[in-house]
């Protein structure tokens, strides 16, 4: 079945906007659309891998102490970072 493609109220109601901010955030490239002629439109498994992506991301105060936590793990254990950097290129390499 192919994905079910949205009108910019339409998104604006799926995701609880003003389809005023739904235009604002598309001109800026903050919502996955396409424009068709003058059209804008939205499927909507693209807009929800959108917003399973969109919500994994960590603020920069997250991502400092999750640093913050690795480098006393790796200290405490004498794990170098050429090391981690090694497994992670084999481990790779091995697919």
């Amino acid at each position: 079945m192919p994905s079910e493609m949205m009108t910019v109220e339409e998104l604006a109601e799926y995701l609880k906007l003003d389809p005023q901010t739904v235009y604002r955030r598309f001109r800026r490239g903050q919502l996955p659309g396409v424009r068709i002629g003058r059209a804008i439109r939205f499927k909507r498994d693209v807009v929800d891998n959108w917003l399973r992506a969109t919500s994994y991301r960590w603020t920069a105060a997250q991502r400092g102490e999750l640093r913050q936590w690795a480098e006393a793990f790796s200290k405490e254990r004498g794990i170098r970072e050429k090391d981690v950097l090694e497994a992670v290129a084999a481990r790779r390499r091995r697919g």
